[in-house]
């Protein structure tokens, strides 16, 4: 079976609201195949969030859907699943979530009705949270009382995830030593490789590893699956982009499943338009399979309002700038700051600043129009200042 992965959602959709704002260019509405074998489509609310996905598994015959409802912080607070059985869509599934003041998730509970008119509670996940409101740690209850898995998370000085560990009581009953993946790292603070690592109860099992790499705007162009000695390539995906127009113009489907407990996608700083995928056959041939293509509705004169998009209380003064400006947060830490010229390349980078106030130097920046990107505990956020 074929599994679609969305990996143009690497950049939260909820940011800014003071200053002036990227106006919404394009919304994402269908990724696909170019074989025809899968889809999904999707409906957004009048906020411009996700509101429901449809998706199509040919190799399965199945098509599923999840509508997400949201609370008045739009956060969403249940997700319910439905399959096509027979020609009619049963409601199979949901999920609750529950968020701290921060807007951070904390909890997340599964509910199944396994194919009956009842739903029954399954797995909660836990998640914990350190100062800097990175996850932390989770833990997975079974039947509400039964621990039966632990997962931690490190990350290095610069806020960059290093490593996820966990522990789990499938094999032996008890909380012992499960899978990890560790993440490395290019200079410029691009993700590099992530290794999986699967306990067998003696040793580490790497069944391969994830290798990314990067243009010179630090769009993901490629990333590769290669076994353990990097001998052999299994997996490949590469990425075209449209380089008029960075992320921040789209309006994408935002989920927490996306990110509930990991988020390996890839990195993007443009607008994705077209993926190619190869795979290994049965000879150990690298062969490509199919093109994913994203199809884009093209908001123009709709009047998407930015205020319906934004909603972090983040400020940024004066604009326009000559020597200085300052990014400020009423609510959220400021982790870092990009700016982007508007080619869609980073001209100045700054990393670990973990404070809701930030001062940065243009006076060494030509005169032009640039795009602000606040990395936040919320979100990541853009704004337009002008440099004088």
């Amino acid at each position: 079976m074929k599994k679609i992965l969305l990996v143009c959602i690497s950049f939260a959709c909820t940011a800014i609201g003071f200053a002036q704002n990227i106006e919404k260019e394009f919304l994402l509405s269908e990724y696909r195949s170019s074989d025809g074998f899968e889809y999904e489509k999707y409906t957004y609310n009048s906020d411009m969030l996700l509101s429901s996905t449809d998706a199509l598994l040919i190799d399965d015959n199945v098509r599923y859907r999840d509508t997400l409802t949201y609370d008045v912080a739009n956060n969403v607070i249940k997700l319910d699943g439905y399959q096509q059985i027979n020609g009619n869509w049963t409601h199979v599934y949901y999920l609750d979530y529950e968020y701290d003041q921060d807007g951070n998730l904390t909890t997340r509970k599964n509910y199944n009705s396994f194919g009956g008119s009842t739903f029954e509670l399954g797995g909660i996940y836990k998640y914990f949270y350190n100062s800097n409101n990175q996850l932390e740690s989770w833990e997975l209850y079974f039947n509400e009382t039964d621990l039966i898995e632990v997962g931690t998370v490190t990350y290095n000085a610069d806020g960059k995830k290093l490593e996820e560990f966990v522990k789990d009581t499938w094999q032996t009953g008890t909380l012992s030593d499960s899978w990890k993946i560790e993440y490395t790292y290019n200079s410029d603070g691009t993700l590099l490789s992530s290794k999986p690592s699967i306990w067998d109860g003696t040793a580490w099992y790497v069944p391969g590893v994830e290798w990314f790499y990067y243009d010179d705007n630090k769009n993901c162009i490629k990333w590769e699956h290669k076994t353990p000695s990097g001998s052999r390539v299994t997996n490949k995906h590469l990425y075209e982009y449209d380089t008029d127009y960075i992320v921040e113009q789209l309006v994408l489907p935002v989920n927490p499943e996306d990110g509930a407990k990991t988020k390996s996608l890839v990195e993007m700083v443009n607008k994705p338009i077209l993926e190619h995928w190869y795979t290994e056959n049965d000879l150990g041939e690298l062969i490509y399979v199919c093109d994913y293509i994203y199809d884009y509705e093209e908001l123009g004169t709709m009047g998407v309002s930015n205020q319906n998009l934004f909603a972090n209380n983040l400020r940024m003064f004066p604009n326009p700038a000559t020597d200085q400006f300052t990014v400020s947060s009423d609510k959220n830490i400021i982790t870092a700051i990009d700016i982007v010229d508007t080619t869609g390349k980073v001209v100045l980078k700054e990393t670990n600043l973990n404070k809701k106030e930030a001062n940065l130097n243009v006076a060494n920046l030509q005169s032009g129009v640039y795009y602000i990107r606040s990395t936040t505990t919320k979100g990541i956020n853009t704004q337009k200042l002008v440099v004088q």
